[in-house]
C-alpha cells in the first residue's frame, strides 16, 4: 500500500490539482485500497477542468452500507428511516458517468451527506469565494475506472463492507437491487455496467452540473439531525433532482 493513500496530498495530473484526504479513505479500510484509481475529492481545480469537466453522467442509485453501531465516528449517523428499511443503515447518492466517445472511461460521483455535514446556501458559497477561504467542509467524491473503490467510500471498517443498491418502484419505495461489495473485504460482486442497478438520469449532466445539484437539495443550510436531516433525506433528495 502506498504511503500517499493515507496522508493528505496534491498531485497534479494532466495540469489539474487531485486532493486525497486521509478522511476520504477512512483508516480502518484503508488498506482495502489499491494504489492506483483513488478517489478525489471534488475541488475547484478538478470541476473548472476542461478535461475532467467533460465527463458526462447519465445513470444514478443509491449506495447502501450497515453501520457498525460500535463505530463512535459514525454513531450518530443512524438514520431516521422509514418502516420497510431496516436501521443503522447509511446512504450515498451515486451517479456512473464516462467520457464523451470513450465508454470505457468510467467514473463514478459519490456523494455522502454525515453527521458532520452542512451543505451552505448561495450566499455563504458566495461569502466562501469572495474570502477565497472554504469554511464550509463539504464535497462530493471522484472515482475513476474503479466501482470497487468507489463502494468503499460508504465503509467505516473491515468488518461491514457488504454495499448494496436501492433504487425506487413505482409507488416510490425503496427496493434492494442488489449486491456491489460483499464480506470479507469488501469483494467486488457487481463490476462494470449492471443496468437492473441504475435509473437513468433525468437529463444527462456534466461533473459540474451535477455537483451543482447538491446545493439545490432539500438539506442546504441545514445542520445534520439523525431524525430529519440525515444521509437518507439527502440521498433520496439528490436522487430526484437527478
Amino acid at each position: 500500500m502506498s504511503e500517499s493513500v493515507s496522508k493528505s496530498s496534491s498531485e497534479l495530473v494532466a495540469g489539474v490539482t487531485l486532493s486525497v484526504s486521509p478522511s476520504l479513505i477512512r483508516p480502518d479500510v484503508v488498506e482495502l485500497y489499491e494504489e492506483d484509481n483513488r478517489p478525489m475529492i471534488l475541488n475547484r481545480s478538478i470541476l473548472q477542468s476542461p478535461i475532467m469537466g467533460q465527463y458526462e453522467f447519465t445513470h444514478k442509485a443509491i449506495w447502501a452500507v450497515s453501520l457498525p453501531q460500535t463505530n463512535h465516528t459514525w454513531d450518530s449517523i443512524n438514520c431516521f428511516l422509514g418502516d420497510s428499511v431496516p436501521n443503522f443503515e447509511h446512504w450515498a447518492f451515486v451517479a456512473q458517468g464516462s467520457f464523451p466517445g470513450m465508454a470505457d472511461m468510467t467514473a463514478y460521483f459519490v456523494a455522502q451527506y454525515i453527521s458532520d455535514s452542512y451543505i451552505p446556501t448561495a450566499d455563504e458559497r458566495q461569502e466562501e469565494r469572495k474570502k477565497e477561504v472554504k469554511k464550509y467542509h463539504f464535497a462530493a467524491d471522484l472515482v475513476e475506472n474503479n466501482k470497487r473503490h468507489a463502494a468503499l467510500l460508504l465503509c467505516t471498517t473491515k468488518s461491514k463492507t457488504n454495499v448494496w443498491v436501492y433504487l425506487p418502484d413505482s409507488s416510490q419505495q425503496w427496493i434492494n437491487k442488489g449486491d456491489i461489495l460483499i464480506d470479507p473485504d469488501g469483494q467486488l460482486v457487481s463490476g462494470g455496467f449492471n443496468a437492473s442497478q441504475w435509473e437513468s438520469m433525468r437529463t444527462p449532466r456534466k461533473l459540474g452540473e451535477l455537483n451543482e445539484l447538491m446545493y439545490q437539495t432539500n438539506l442546504v443550510g441545514k445542520k445534520y439531525t439523525a431524525g430529519e436531516n440525515n444521509c437518507q433525506m439527502f440521498a433520496k433528495s439528490l436522487f430526484g433532482l437527478a
